[in-house]
């Protein structure tokens, strides 16, 4: 007889905090995850996202996986000017399903989500495409991704100690420094812009706001040999001339890089792929093959990071009892009625 849900969980921020489910964890998770979506054990359509006006936008992302017996849909916003009134840049809720029946099991906080996935995606790639003697890494933003990014990067590979940073707003570069310094046994450096930090970095994290229009500032004669670059804002920041540049081209999903070109006009200097971050975990295509290379991945972060932190969350949260259960209405199978 299927069980029928009478409640649902309902995961906040806090609730998550809880779960003691930390960077390493969730990397490990997400390398299992492309495994499964290299070998075809995942349906994921691209995500829909469209600006509301400049940088704010929304976006939806969904994905499933019979293997895993679960499905998830995540619906949020995101406004950069948030955090100047007290509020998160990103806002939303993240809903699973379990597979077999469709039933809801579980609402949670999909910032938390967002934060922790979106760096551990970035700490997979610095994992297998850094050089091995990489020293400093550059972090361009300096807001939730960023210290999430330094967490990450810290994870695989705490030999990198030297950190320069760099946000537009100053006062917001000021206490990430003071915090980051507070927390890690690293070196946390300002950059007085863009080009410093870049020029700088044996891996370079861009992580600005996402705006309707491109502003594309950093040009390939910033670029280091050897380096490494994650966007996780798309190519909002990279010029078309820095993307042909590069030796090798990644990304997490390359459906969503033509999802974006066709529907929202981005990614108009990408001519080419080179891998996926699948296809670089579960076959080796795509790895650095000397470290003179210059590597660029963009991830966009896809709906299967989502999903996959989403059940561990689950799983501990119901170990622990933590969480508030909502009642649900009552219902009866058809097949029982």
């Amino acid at each position: 007889m299927t069980e029928i849900q009478s409640s649902i969980r309902f995961l906040s921020a806090t609730d998550l905090d809880q779960l003691k489910l930390g960077m390493g964890d969730i990397i490990v998770l997400l390398e299992k995850a492309f495994r499964l979506k290299a070998e075809g054990k995942v349906q994921m359509p691209p995500k829909i996202f469209f600006h509301r006006g400049g940088a704010q936008f929304y976006s939806s992302m969904v994905s499933a996986s019979s293997h895993l017996g679960f499905a998830g849909c995540k619906w949020q916003s995101g406004d950069p000017d948030n955090p100047s009134l007290g509020l998160p840049y990103i806002q939303g809720l993240y809903v699973l399903n379990e597979d077999k029946t469709g039933q809801m099991r579980a609402i949670m906080d999909s910032e938390w989500i967002t934060g922790e996935r979106t760096a551990a995606a970035s700490g997979l790639v610095v994992k297998h495409l850094a050089r091995k003697d990489a020293a400093t890494a550059g972090i361009l933003g300096c807001g939730l991704q960023g210290r999430k990014h330094v967490e990450a990067i810290h994870a695989v590979r705490p030999d990198i100690t030297d950190y320069v940073c760099y946000d537009l707003v100053p006062r917001r570069q000021a206490e990430f420094i003071a915090d980051m310094t507070e927390r890690f046994p690293m070196r946390f450096r300002d950059a007085a812009g863009p080009e410093e930090v870049a020029r700088a970095s044996d891996v370079l994290i861009t992580g600005g706001p996402i705006e309707k229009s491109r502003k594309p500032v950093i040009v390939p004669e910033w670029i280091r040999e050897g380096a490494l670059v994650v966007t996780i804002d798309y190519d909002s920041y990279v010029c078309d001339e820095m993307v042909a540049a590069m030796d090798l081209i990644l990304t997490d999903d390359s459906g969503q890089i033509e999802d974006a070109r066709r529907n929202e006009g981005k990614f108009p200097g990408v001519s080419r792929i080179d891998a996926t971050l699948a296809d670089l975990i579960s076959g080796g295509q795509g790895a650095r093959a000397n470290d003179k290379q210059r590597i660029l991945a963009f991830n966009l972060g896809i709906a299967l990071e989502d999903l996959v932190t989403a059940i561990e969350a689950l799983r501990r949260a119901q170990i622990s009892s933590i969480g508030t259960m909502l009642p649900l209405r009552k219902r009866v199978l058809a097949a029982e009625a």
